[in-house]
């Protein structure tokens, strides 16, 4: 008997619509980025003195505003600096030129000095494997070759008839295209670059607008603000960025020429630009000199002293220099500079590599401010790509306790553990939650993650003894000695529980002199046959306002029957609880905390130990949520 199918309803038409979307928006994606860097590959001999030309209006601009804060009018102001950078350009441009000719032309003086040591590394480092070679050489010697007869006999016969080619004496046009051809390459690039530059300074404020028409228009004054504070801050890098790679050409020019090497401007303005490619730079600009040094001296102390310079110079320009100016992070991940390094160079040759570092930060910097290009910060910014909330959580979920255990220490060790439980675990909690109850988590994940959790608890536990135990931090206050005694219920949410355990840490390592114990609320055979004797505060906890059962005044009545005297406080774990207050009056409690910090308050509230023994003498409670604490003395959970 066969089944009809069913038809699909107007859900199913909108989910089926909705996903082939996301694949078509996906698709159009990539294909617009295959455009887009074909383009970049295709137009390369246009679109790099136009990028050059933009870098550089970064770097003039704040000269350019100086300029006219004195009282030079706008175009004289653009036309002397732009005129200033053309000259320094073209003068170093004119340096370079001469130096490599001179080096060239006194390169043959350097081959036998070359040759000899050459020669003599060989024979102390490789003497085994020429040894080899050499024999392997004279095995080859010995094999029987052919008959000088029959050689000449064959060559005799087969000897070639002798070829004469004549060219004609070129004409004026093609003498001066093989004279001018090399020549106006660069000097068109160097042309257009000045030609953008001029104009983008002039029309710098209508480029932004446009710009912020295209991807801000919804919001004008936040769109501004964010572009302003991107070209400012944009033009700050590329200046001391320039400063800095200026500052060492300069060290390694004078280094060069008082260790004696010939040419030191041309190794310092090579020291200069090669600083602009990541990571190797300086050592690129190092080698030259260094074998230049190897081969003017029959020694290599010239040798060694060269590449003490740039090592020198290097680590106080990495070290020092650049974090004093502009942090010890560019905003772009390691990762990033490298791919971007190899990106650059592979769509513009070495000129690509120079600027890869300069480019990409652009870009960056823009995805930062404009959520359409958003995805490049994400992907090659320095900023984490998730909270520490999200990385938790997925560490936890992929069964990686490991990882979620280092970022407990660091986070801990920068704040404090209540700072982490309140901004990080509790809220990879709530995520957890949220899943499962949207069926995105099936039980075997949510058990998994609840058993994670469980081991994260106890680290953070053992991590707090240690702590306790370098500082040399006495015992915590007996927690008889009030003989009070805390009740931690939690509801019937799936990982409810994970947060009263929490809270039952944090009260005893708070050094409050109270007992805890953890129990379900929703059990009533637990709470039944619990001994309730004594219990000052009864905490009830909840992630989430929807495992608030509306029968919960019942719950607030059972315990008020059990315990007269204990305070009772309803803790909802969540940032937005709006609307909680008013479900809170109704059933009947004391009190409502919001966070992990107000029931703890609410212990220390019922508890009232003595001053000297509320807590120890080298804790201290943070002021806020975001501000730092030591680690209390450790207590146990019950």
């Amino acid at each position: 008997m066969s089944s009809e199918a069913q038809p699909q309803g107007p859900s199913d038409n909108l989910v089926d619509w909705q996903r082939d979307r996301k694949q078509i928006t996906r698709a159009a994606g990539m294909i617009t980025g295959a455009i887009i860097v074909g383009a970049l590959y295709v137009a390369s001999e246009v679109l790099i003195p136009i990028t050059l030309a933009a870098l550089l209006t970064f770097i003039l601009a704040p000269l350019v505003n100086l300029l006219r804060r004195v009282g030079i009018p706008r175009v004289p102001a653009i036309v002397a600096t732009v005129l200033l950078a053309l000259g320094i350009i073209v003068g170093l441009g004119a340096v370079i030129g001469t130096q490599v000719a001179d080096l060239f032309a006194q390169l043959p003086q350097y081959q036998n000095t070359l040759e000899s040591k050459i020669t003599k590394l060989r024979d102390t480092t490789l003497a085994p494997l020429s040894g080899a070679i050499m024999r392997f050489e004279s095995h080859r010697e010995q094999q029987p070759q052919s008959s000088p007869e029959s050689s000449t006999t064959s060559s005799n016969s087969r000897k070639p008839l002798p070829v004469i080619v004549q060219q004609p004496p070129p004409s004026p046009v093609q003498v001066g295209a093989k004279v001018l051809g090399p020549i106006l390459h660069p000097v068109a690039t160097v042309v257009i670059m000045i030609v953008v530059t001029i104009f983008a300074l002039l029309y710098r404020e209508d480029i932004r607008d446009r710009a912020i028409r295209v991807f801000g228009s919804h919001d004008l004054s936040r769109t501004t603000s964010a572009m302003d504070d991107a070209g400012e801050g944009l033009s700050r890098y590329f200046i001391a960025q320039l400063a800095i790679n200026a500052a060492f050409g300069v060290v390694a020019s004078v280094g060069t020429y008082f260790i004696g090497l010939p040419h030191p401007i041309l190794w310092g303005v090579m020291g200069g630009v090669l600083r602009f490619v990541p990571y190797i730079g300086a050592w690129l600009a190092a080698a030259l000199p260094t074998l230049v040094a190897a081969a003017i001296e029959p020694g290599w102390s010239m040798a060694l002293l060269t590449i003490g310079l740039y090592a020198i110079t290097e680590f106080f320009a990495g070290q020092v220099l650049e974090p004093l100016l502009y942090g010890h992070s560019t905003g772009l991940s390691p990762i990033a500079v490298v791919i971007a390094a190899i990106f650059w160079t592979w769509l513009w040759g070495p000129i690509g590599l120079i600027i890869s570092t300069p480019l990409t930060l652009c870009a960056v910097v823009l995805g930062r401010h404009i959520e359409q290009l958003s995805f490049i910060d994400i992907l090659l910014g320095s900023r984490p790509a998730l909270r520490p909330s999200e990385s938790l959580y997925q560490r936890l979920l992929a069964d990686n306790a490991g990882e979620a255990e280092e970022q407990l220490e660091e986070l801990a060790g920068e704040h404090s553990l209540m700072n982490y439980y309140n901004n990080v675990a509790v809220e990879a909690l709530q995520f957890a939650s949220s899943d499962f109850r949207a069926g995105k988590l099936s039980h075997s994940d949510a058990e998994r993650f609840r058993l994670n959790f469980e081991e994260l608890i106890e680290f953070a536990q053992e991590l707090g003894e240690k702590e306790d135990t370098k500082r040399g931090a006495g015992s915590a206050p007996s927690a008889l000695a009030s003989g009070a005694h805390i009740l931690c219920l939690y509801g019937r949410g799936p990982f409810d529980g994970l947060a009263a355990t929490i809270l039952s840490q944090l009260i005893e390592r708070e050094g409050i002199g109270a007992t805890t114990s953890i129990v379900d609320a929703s059990s009533r055979e637990k709470l039944s046959s619990l001994e309730m004797k004594d219990v000052a505060l009864i905490c009830v906890v909840y992630l989430d306002t929807r495992a608030v059962p509306a029968n919960a005044r019942f719950l607030v009545r059972r315990l008020r029957q059990r315990s007269p005297d204990a305070k009772i406080v309803f803790g909802l774990v969540q940032k937005s609880a709006l609307g909680f207050q008013e479900k809170l009056s109704k059933m009947g409690a004391d009190d409502y905390a919001s966070s992990l910090e107000d029931m703890l308050d609410a212990a220390r509230a019922v508890t009232e130990p003595p001053a000297e023994l509320a807590r120890p003498a080298n804790a201290s409670r943070p002021v806020s949520g975001e501000a730092a604490s030591v680690l209390p003395a450790t207590g146990g959970v019950v």
